[in-house]
């Protein structure tokens, strides 16, 4: 009897060969630069993403910069050097075109817009902030370095964060750059800051870091239920209600707790410790589940409670990404209560019915950030901290999730399949016809194929190059 390619158990060298697969779709999209290349955004779309900063064009989030650190790490595991000169030339393009502070003066002044689809540009600390700026492209930057230990990546990395603090502002309260002060915004400056000073051992990094956080250590406010909460984004500018909050890792509590671990983690400095885990008692206060499993609610209001109609599930929102904040405290503390709960918050995950099951918060973004790919991340690094099976398993299951939503199309022969891989998703969940193919690493395809290296490097017992998320 003939092999049924859909019974095939998938092994470390076929998550690989998809990925090298997914590298050939995205150099269709690859356009050539004066100084290097960048990558069409979405090739089926006809929107213009210069209005909207989560796609702007260098950046990590759903530019090249994303991309070129898919490609290094597809150099990591191949050792073929036409992946490491993609990422090369990702990166001349991105340090020839650099704005310097003419980038901030012109994001932090940026005027906004009554169309839903681009009135973030009401969020000027989301445009300029690391996912979307010029240190979450100068992470790429960083990563070649490390490699290469080339001198110039060092020149540019040091560039990039005397920029980024000549916009900022200090005051009484410490350093803040905008009225964002989430992960998205300027809590993510924290990452950007450390990495330079342990790089250059420049202590003034190190110093703008502990006054960033501090500035948002004093933004903590006592929650009902115990711990204290984090509102540091003003939702009415998207026209959300006036009462609500977020709650996750992107734009949440659990985002600007995990950064305080970040700041503990190098400083000893005991007040970062312990907003973090008032940030923990915060987020146990609200979760909704039981002894096993336990999710966290999207929104909270302390008029209204903790939102109860859906569940984010995956990085942005949901427990893949409020898991690292409990992953980092019990590394701190060995705290096993820590522990349990990012068990709690993986078993809620498949008790929702995800890799397989699809729902109003975790929907088919196919999308690091949002979708498959961000669980298949976070069950990584849940194996990897607990060395339990059950969530290898569940990592297995998961990589065979992001594989069967992915696209190959029929070729010329109805008997045979093109070769290159993508991924077509509605980033939009409040859209959900607005179904493209992103190229970007956060967004879309690049995203799949970088947590299918993922899944082969832990089959292997490697380490590769991560997301920020996992850097630290």
């Amino acid at each position: 009897m003939a092999r049924n390619i859909l019974f095939k158990q998938y092994e470390a060298s076929d998550y690989i060969d998809i990925a090298e697969r997914t590298a050939d779709w995205i150099k269709t999209t690859e356009r050539k630069t004066e100084n290097g290349v960048r990558w069409v955004q979405s090739p089926d779309s006809s929107d213009d993403f210069s209005d909207y900063p989560m796609l702007t064009e260098k950046a990590l989030y759903g530019g090249s910069a994303g991309i070129g650190l898919f490609y290094l790490r597809l150099y990591q595991v191949t050792k073929k050097s036409e992946y490491l000169e993609e990422a090369k030339a990702a990166a001349a393009d991105i340090i020839a075109t650099d704005e310097g502070k003419a980038f901030y003066d012109r994001a932090y002044n940026a005027i906004g817009n009554s169309d839903k689809r681009v009135h973030v540009k009401n969020m000027p600390g989301w445009i300029a902030g690391y996912y979307n700026g010029p240190t979450g492209s100068a992470y790429l930057i960083l990563k070649l370095y490390e490699l290469t230990g080339d001198k110039a990546y060092l020149d540019y990395l040091r560039k990039v964060a005397d920029d980024l603090l000549s916009a900022g502002t200090e005051d009484e309260d410490g350093l803040h750059f905008s009225e964002q002060n989430d992960l998205c915004g300027d809590a993510g400056f924290v990452t950007y800051l450390l990495s330079v000073y342990e790089v250059t051992g420049d202590e003034k990094y190190k110093q703008a870091a502990v006054k960033l956080g501090d500035y948002v250590l004093k933004k903590g406010k006592s929650a009902p239920n115990g711990g204290k909460y984090w509102n540091v984004v003003d939702l009415t500018i998207i026209d959300f209600p006036a009462d609500v909050f977020w709650v996750g890792l992107a734009h949440g509590t659990s985002g600007v707790g995990w950064i305080f671990t970040i700041l503990y983690k190098l400083t000893g400095e005991e007040r970062f410790l312990q907003g973090a885990k008032d940030a923990a008692d915060y987020i146990r206060g609200i979760e909704v589940g039981d002894e096993d499993a336990a999710l966290v609610p999207y929104l909270d209001s302390l008029e209204r409670g903790p939102s109860t109609e859906f569940y984010y599930l995956s990085t942005c929102h949901g427990p893949a990404g409020t898991a690292l904040l409990f992953e980092k405290l019990y590394e701190i503390t060995k705290d096993k209560g820590y522990l349990e709960e990012v068990k709690r918050l993986s078993r809620g995950i498949i008790k929702a019915g995800a890799p397989e099951h699809f729902s109003r918060g975790y929907w088919k973004s196919q999308a690091l950030c949002c979708g498959t790919p961000g669980l298949l991340e976070h069950f990584i690094s849940v194996y990897r901290l607990t060395g339990d099976d059950e969530f290898l398993q569940y990592a297995i299951r998961t990589a065979r999730t992001v594989i069967g939503e992915a696209q190959i199309d029929d070729s010329d022969d109805i008997y045979k399949l093109q070769t290159k891989v993508r991924w077509v998703g509605n980033w939009w969940r409040t859209i959900p016809t607005d179904v493209h193919t992103y190229s970007g690493l956060y967004i879309g395809t690049a995203g799949n194929a970088w947590s299918l290296l993922s899944m082969a490097a832990v089959l292997n017992n490697e380490r590769l190059i991560e997301v920020v998320e996992y850097n630290y």
